[in-house]
């Protein structure tokens, strides 16, 4: 068996990454209610308190693959962010990210990207970390512009959720990365509405 991917806390300068706790259960489900998280997230659209119960249940257990923190910003559950594994020599893991709305525009995400990508590329020492959103995430991308990934790449058909094929942002952050915005917001933003 593999070892388990460690879910250390972490803090920063807005949050404290943590281990999911079982009084997360609520703010999930108001999280994953959201229209916004509906929209860029593979959620069912009929999400029910059980299943908010077996997607944290999930997220409490040990994982080889995925570590999954709660983001917790002033003392309450602002989202959740994790890191997946890809099974290749050197490290390289997948970033997901997902706010809950009552926290968003307050640099929380921000935040704890910056400190997952540390994490990963500094403590664990991989050498890549993707990211991967639906095309017209403009939130999701301005977090992951503020943390230095390079512009993304526009890959038409790519992912496919209830059953429509949908177009996709994707960059990469590499190790060794300055992880600083490497363009004005203005430019990344207009070279993505092309």
């Amino acid at each position: 068996m593999s070892e388990t991917l460690a879910v250390p806390v972490l803090t920063g300068d807005r949050v404290v990454l943590r281990p999911h706790r079982t009084d997360d259960l609520d703010p999930i489900l108001e999280r994953c209610l959201d229209e916004d998280t509906r929209r860029f997230t593979t959620i069912p659209l009929d999400y029910t308190r059980a299943m908010a119960q077996d997607y944290l249940d999930t997220l409490l257990r040990p994982s080889a693959s995925t570590a999954s923190w709660a983001i917790e910003l002033q003392g309450g559950y602002a989202g959740t962010i994790d890191l997946r594994s890809l099974p290749v020599e050197g490290g390289a893991g997948a970033l997901g990210f997902v706010t809950h709305p009552a926290y968003r525009g307050r640099g929380a995400m921000s935040d704890a990207v910056r400190l997952v990508l540390a994490h990963a590329l500094d403590t664990l020492g991989w050498q890549l970390v993707q990211w991967t959103a639906h095309a017209g995430n403009w939130g999701s991308a301005k977090v992951v512009w503020r943390a230095g990934f390079p512009l993304p790449t526009f890959v038409p058909d790519l992912l496919v959720e209830r059953g429509q094929v949908l177009d996709a942002w994707v960059s990469t952050l590499r190790q060794g990365a300055t992880r600083v915005p490497v363009a004005p917001w203005d430019e990344v933003y207009a070279a993505l509405r092309r």
